[in-house]
């Protein structure tokens, strides 16, 4: 048997209740995601012979996050798994449950979604990571239900302002269920919850203690003159270095930064914001401040060099002019270009730009990036952009959980491109779901805990 924590004994209570609408909004390592298999167990024994829907936003995060608290609930009772068909199966009550990731391109018609021909005969789907997806993946599951018994979707996230699948449930009249990490204390070791106070303080408010704020002011609020600057910061040429670019010929962004162990942290000595020039005279004006390590030995002078590189994944587009997209060219040897193959990433869950927003608001928190004063001063009376420019007015759209897009915002686009790339586990471990559930004494149990098959 399973002692369940707070969160999910509320779960499965409102799953027997037969509730239209559950709405989980809970903290970071609540058990969120063991909820979700505890459920699925639930309804695979209250409606046998039936098929379910469980939706997460990525299969990514399918196979990394759920596929494995899948395999360690319901592996041991005999579910198995097809992977063609991308369905789990319980032999013992001829259930099974769709697995499907809801990632639509904006290009497409909402017509065309990842749900469209199932049916969910058991009348239930369930919703992981509601918050990186919109209503719309709701609307599209409760279509998929249209045969089965009283209709229930169970849909779960994090904690931000106007949760959609909240408020959705509210308007059914279904009370939504709220808790803090502290539900699964018992599986969390004081350890963690120690590391998340070191957490920017909205950021540990909203996911651990599950009081999200509507967001105000600037964007990087985070960001401290004080801490984030250093003065008198001098460049060695056994730093490793590397570039972080956004793309585009009106006017694109270069940030040059070299990574100082003494004080662990990255540090942006150089950046390069010009206007209507092309990929090769930004390459040149790249190349009159850093120079590829390895072609050392072709450098004019004296450069900060350069090991490593990223940039927007636009620049994997083919050129109409070149027939060859920006990193390939980019990828040879000065003068021509910067002999460095450039990273870049096409995740949805690393583009997605609140999710970048947020690691980078940490990373700046933490001081994991700085900049030199010089760099600071020059921006102040920067002809164009800058990255001071950027920090100083980079503010949140007073109307929705966004920054808005203004065009002072490319310097920062480019940090967050080299988060992504570099520096996106950063703190991975205050993210993690809790690994262990302990035996509940049989006189704690509840009824329905008496005779599951968990």
């Amino acid at each position: 048997m399973i002692k369940l924590n707070p969160l999910q004994l509320e779960l499965i209570e409102a799953i027997t209740r037969q509730q239209t609408m559950v709405a989980v909004r809970a903290g970071w390592g609540s058990g969120k995601t063991s909820a979700l298999v505890f459920a699925l167990a639930w309804v695979s024994n209250m409606r046998p012979g039936t098929s379910s829907l469980l939706i997460t936003d990525t299969a990514q995060r399918y196979r990394t996050v759920l596929q494995p608290e899948i395999e360690k609930w319901l592996g041991p009772a005999g579910w198995t798994y097809s992977q063609t068909q991308g369905i789990w199966t319980d032999p013992a009550t001829g259930s099974s449950v769709w697995c499907r990731s809801y990632f639509r391109p904006g290009t497409r018609d909402s017509s065309h979604n990842p749900l469209e021909g199932i049916n969910a005969t058991s009348g239930v789907a369930l919703i992981d990571e509601a918050q990186t997806m919109s209503q719309e993946v709701a609307f599209k599951a409760l279509g998929r239900l249209r045969s089965g018994p009283s209709p229930m979707l169970v849909m779960c996230g994090l904690p931000v302002m106007g949760a959609w699948w909240v408020e959705l449930a509210e308007d059914a009249g279904c009370a939504p269920l709220l808790h803090t990490s502290y539900a699964n204390r018992e599986n969390l070791s004081e350890e963690w919850f120690q590391a998340t106070e070191h957490l920017p303080p909205e950021e540990r408010a909203a996911m651990i203690m599950n009081q999200p704020k509507p967001p105000s002011g600037l964007v990087y609020s985070e960001f401290d003159e004080a801490e984030n600057i250093v003065k008198g910061w001098q460049y060695r040429e056994d730093m490793t270095a590397r570039i972080a670019v956004d793309w585009g010929f009106r006017k694109p962004s270069v940030l040059i930064l070299a990574h100082d162990e003494e004080l662990d942290a990255d540090i942006i000595c150089a950046e390069l914001n010009p206007k209507e020039v092309s990929l090769q005279e930004l390459c040149r004006m790249i190349l009159s401040i850093a120079w590829p390590r390895a072609h050392r030995a072709s450098a004019p002078g004296p450069r900060i060099w350069l090991d490593s590189g990223c940039g927007d994944k636009a620049g994997a587009a083919r050129s109409d002019r070149t027939a060859q997209s920006t990193f390939r060219e980019l990828r040879y040897p000065p003068p021509h270009g910067l002999g460095l193959k450039l990273r870049w990433s096409t995740s949805p869950v690393k583009t997605d730009i609140m999710n970048g927003v947020q690691r980078l608001k940490r990373a700046i928190w933490e001081r994991k990036y700085r900049i030199t004063q010089e760099v600071w001063d020059a921006g102040r009376n920067a002809p164009g952009n800058s990255l001071r420019k950027a920090i100083s007015g980079y503010a949140w759209d007073k109307r929705k959980e966004q920054p808005v897009k203004s065009g002072i915002e490319d310097p920062l686009d480019a940090l967050r491109y080299d988060l992504i790339c570099w520096r996106w586990d950063d703190g991975q471990s205050l993210e993690r779901r809790a690994r262990s559930i302990t035996p509940l004494p049989a006189s704690q149990k509840k009824p329905w805990e008496m005779g599951g098959r968990f």
